[in-house]
């Protein structure tokens, strides 16, 4: 069983699970930090948000997404997977309105998965708009599809509130994914690899499954 499997397996098993089938604890402050303040999510009271939050300049960003996107396809139930690109910066904000196009043109996975390969294996930055016009056409987008997806309000407004939400996550590292509007996991001395960080997030959802519970 790969470790992906594995993770997905430990996640979606019964709320019982014993202590000691899981990879290991996960620790408040150190493998994951909680919010100054809770930000709302897009889900109900009875769905838990997962929150993969990116850039695609970001080389570990680039090498997590395969584990990401696996996770997603991985999960049922009560988890809701939600991508989101982090803005610090104009070049970052551009980079967003790039995975929001692919959204509306429905080919999100695609543009996503080929924007990272542009970036970190074909040495295209995608700094330009006009480069990214290429980039969206030679992957099969039609030119006026992406004309009228790159300037909608749609776009536009949901790339204003990646902004936004970075800020309140208060994102200063990539890659990180916040649980439940609550939690942030990302790379630091005790979450070192990709393995750790998908053990720590997974571990956040088993806490507010918990939390949830109304058995005991």
């Amino acid at each position: 069983m790969s470790l992906t499997k594995l993770f997905v397996f430990l996640l979606l098993a019964p709320l019982s699970l014993p202590i000691i089938a899981q990879p290991r604890e996960s620790i408040e402050g150190v493998h994951y930090q909680s919010l100054p303040k809770p930000v709302p999510t897009i889900t109900d009271e009875d769905h838990i948000e997962v929150r993969d939050i990116f850039w695609y300049g970001c080389p570990e960003c680039a090498t997590l997404e395969p584990m990401m996107s696996d996770w997603r396809d991985g999960t049922t139930g009560d988890l809701v997977f939600v991508r989101m690109p982090a803005i610090w910066n104009d070049l970052m904000a551009l980079h967003a309105r790039i995975y929001y196009t692919g959204k509306a043109m429905g080919i999100e996975d695609r543009i996503h998965q080929a924007a990272f390969r542009a970036i970190s294996e074909q040495q295209n930055p995608l700094r330009t708009e006009a480069r990214i016009r290429d980039f969206f056409l030679a992957n099969g987008a039609g030119a006026e599809a992406f004309d009228a997806a790159w300037n909608s309000a749609e776009v536009i407004a949901a790339v204003q509130d990646a902004r936004l939400r970075t800020t309140d996550y208060t994102v200063d590292k990539l890659p990180a994914v916040v649980v439940g509007g609550r939690y942030k996991v990302v790379h630091n001395a005790s979450v070192f690899n990709h393995v750790e960080f998908n053990i720590a997030f997974n571990m956040v959802v088993f806490r507010l499954r918990d939390e949830r519970r109304t058995d005991f």
